[in-house]
């Protein structure tokens, strides 16, 4: 079966899946669905990419990387006045 073929078939699972949460009622498995949905559409793309070192046990090059970038600082951070003032 081909990626195509893969990718279809879980869209359509999950699409089944989220239908049958949005009749429920159920905001909460819809957002829990829709991540894992993404999750696992990666993984049947990535899937048999080579690593970057070029071996294929990497441990350090399979760990997933940030979607966006640098993290997000998180928590207060102080405003200073701006130099030259």
């Amino acid at each position: 079966m081909g990626d195509q073929e893969q990718l279809q078939e879980l869209h359509d699972a999950y699409v089944w899946e989220v239908n049958a949460a949005v009749g429920e009622g159920r905001p909460d498995l819809v957002s829990r669905l829709a991540d894992d949905y993404v999750d696992r559409a990666l993984e049947l793309l990535t899937a048999g990419a080579p690593t970057p070192c070029g071996r294929g046990d990497c441990a350090i090059c399979r760990q997933p990387r940030p979607a966006h970038g640098r993290p997000r600082r998180r928590g207060w951070r102080p405003v200073g006045r701006r130099r030259g003032r």
